[in-house]
């Protein structure tokens, strides 16, 4: 059972299409800057090279070793150090399958769900933990000659249960850092209180008190990434909600304000890879 791709997007393509589960390894310094959002639940371990990772509104340094639990909702986007190997390890879990593993007892995505204010998205790992999941990792690259989907579904599964573990002793707040621009962060939380509303730049620059010009520059400097960009893969995250909470397309769409039907499956269809209707 092929489980290991060459590319990020070929691991979450065949992630959405089985339900299941794909990794992806590499050491090229090649990474979609743009910020983004997709349909399974996202594993990365930094092994070496990663500068920042912006996750939602916190914006997390990456050391060597570092382990990171995103899920589909969770907008996000890494950069790495210019001159250095970027080398990571990426396992793409579909909800299903982490659903199909858990029981009454064990609740296996609560690594990817339970994100309060004081809750991480990132992990800190001693050598030893770092040593057992490499090890269960690159299992996942093996072969077997014999019930090979039922050895890598144990394997994704022991993974699961090591990432919760670890995720349970290490997830508090450490590590994490919240944008330092009080302006950006101001316009964040305007942006997040008003998906429906008009979020042009003309009048996030007046409810900031500052000008276009000057938000644009500090949003760039303190993300990495335009406010357009911004706003859209957050109306974009926030239509992922609503939709798997029941609403439907249309009324979807004008609750993150797009009074334009056609847009809004465009703009979907563009960040998640499928249409609405689909997801």
């Amino acid at each position: 059972m092929k489980v290991c791709f060459d590319s990020c997007s070929m691991a979450i393509n065949h992630t959405n299409d089985t339900k299941m589960f794909g990794v992806f390894y590499s050491n090229k310094n090649e990474v979609d800057f743009s910020i983004h959002v997709h349909e399974c639940c996202e594993i990365f371990l930094c092994l070496s090279g990663g500068k920042s990772f912006l996750i939602d509104d916190r914006i997390y340094e990456v050391s060597d070793g570092d382990l990171f639990v995103i899920n589909q909702f969770e907008t996000h986007k890494i950069t790495f150090e210019p001159g250095k190997v970027f080398s990571r390890c990426v396992l793409k879990v579909h909800p299903t399958f982490i659903y199909s593993c858990s029981t009454d007892k064990t609740d296996l995505s609560a690594c990817f769900y339970k994100r309060g204010p004081q809750i991480s998205n990132k992990i800190s790992l001693s050598r030893e933990d770092l040593m057992r999941l490499e090890g269960l990792l690159s299992q996942l690259r093996i072969e077997n000659e014999y019930a090979d989907d039922v050895i890598k579904n144990m394997i994704t599964t022991r993974i699961l249960v090591l990432v919760n573990q670890l995720f349970a002793k290490n997830s508090q707040s450490k590590g994490m850092n919240y944008i330092e621009s009080n302006v950006v962060q101001k316009t964040i939380a305007y942006i997040n209180n008003n998906f429906d509303g008009d979020l042009s730049l003309k009048t996030l620059a007046k409810n900031a008190f500052i000008s276009e010009n000057q938000l644009c520059r500090l949003f760039k400097k303190e993300l990495g990434i335009t406010v357009s960009k911004y706003i859209a893969s957050k109306r974009i995250s926030q239509a992922k909600r609503l939709l798997k909470s029941g609403h439907s397309v249309s009324a979807t769409a004008i609750k993150c304000g797009y009074n334009d039907y056609a847009s809004f499956i465009r703009a979907f269809k563009k960040i998640v890879g499928v249409s609405p209707g689909k997801y």
